[in-house]
């Protein structure tokens, strides 16, 4: 893809924008202790974001307690937890913010599509860019299928006023991947995130960056 075609650059949020996952760990971990599951560590709950809450429950479950009934009980404890201790612990990843600064400045449509809850997901990013550079902050509202589905890609290209071929999507996932190629964006993924180099080339990755500098450097910064 011409990089001199993108008009706007799209964002996931955890693993990506920032590293969220002590956060998310710890809210995880207070709703399974309330309901006398076993935790898990940080390295566990690596393996489990990325495709929604429910479905991070569905793994942190033990198998046969992972029910639709025990998942919504869980859920409300994780509900009532964590959107109020989501920034404790959470912190940029390296040069992010500059990362940010820099295509702001160069008037690029910024974005963030995420699969977090979406009252979450605005209380985090309001609290990291008080300046408020993204045109569009979007989450899980219970009505816009989550990724890869695509239809919040539609949603998207109509609220941004974009072609597909005009958006850089940036994800640390194997879903935001595979999301991306659906929609024909460019699939940008971010190798300092929650999944291996391989499973991001494996579900439809354009191109790896390793740094926020190799990003700066493909739109000439």
């Amino acid at each position: 893809m011409d990089m001199q075609k993108i008009r706007a650059v799209v964002f996931d949020l955890d693993g990506t924008l920032l590293d969220t996952l002590q956060d998310i760990g710890a809210g995880a971990n207070v709703a399974l202790h309330r309901s006398g599951f076993p935790e898990h560590d940080r390295a566990e709950y690596r393996r489990f974001v990325g495709h929604g809450i429910r479905t991070l429950f569905q793994q942190a479950l033990p198998a046969g307690q992972n029910t639709d009934e025990i998942i919504d009980r869980v859920l409300v404890d994780y509900q009532g937890y964590y959107p109020e201790h989501c920034t404790v612990h959470t912190v940029f990843f390296a040069g992010v913010e500059d990362m940010i600064r820099k295509m702001h400045e160069a008037g690029y449509t910024l974005g963030v599509l995420s699969n977090k809850t979406e009252r979450t997901t605005l209380k985090i990013i309001h609290h990291f860019f008080p300046n408020d550079p993204f045109s569009l902050v979007w989450g899980n509202n219970g009505t816009r299928p989550l990724k890869p589905a695509p239809d919040a890609g539609y949603m998207l290209l109509n609220e941004l006023k974009v072609k597909p071929e005009e958006v850089l999507y940036i994800g640390d996932g194997d879903t935001d991947m595979e999301f991306a190629s659906k929609m024909g964006f460019f699939a940008l993924g971010v190798t300092w995130g929650y999944r291996d180099r391989d499973e991001l080339i494996a579900a439809g990755a354009d191109l790896l960056a390793d740094s926020t500098e190799e990003i700066e450097a493909l739109l000439k910064l």
